[in-house]
């Protein structure tokens, strides 16, 4: 009986719109942190160390401001869907803008 309570747990537009919202500020999150990147003149692993450290920052952001400590409320996996999942879908981005910036600041030393 208390997995048939779990299926109704989530209403699953609700979850979809976080899911929406969540991906919204990681993606705008990871081009501001690729323009700095950039813009610093960062490369190679400094660069890489400097994704994850603003990543942690902003998902811890979002963990304790938006979801306000428990973000299973709002998500079906809790932590995960806030910190691990999206990390990998905004890394490309990052590194896009991160070598644009840094092309346009530095073309000319």
């Amino acid at each position: 009986m208390a997995d048939q309570a779990d299926v109704y747990k989530y209403f699953e537009p609700t979850v979809q719109l976080n899911n929406l919202a969540l991906s919204n500020i990681h993606t705008l999150a990871s081009w501001g942190v690729g323009t700095a990147a950039g813009i610093l003149g960062l490369t190679g692993w400094n660069g890489f160390i400097f994704f994850v450290i603003n990543w942690i920052a902003i998902s811890a952001l979002v963990f304790f401001v938006k979801c306000k400590g428990d973000s299973s409320v709002y998500f079906k996996s809790s932590f995960m869907d806030v910190a691990g999942t999206p990390m990998f879908n905004t890394l490309l981005s990052y590194v896009l803008v991160w070598t644009l910036m840094h092309a346009l600041v530095y073309i000319y030393d």
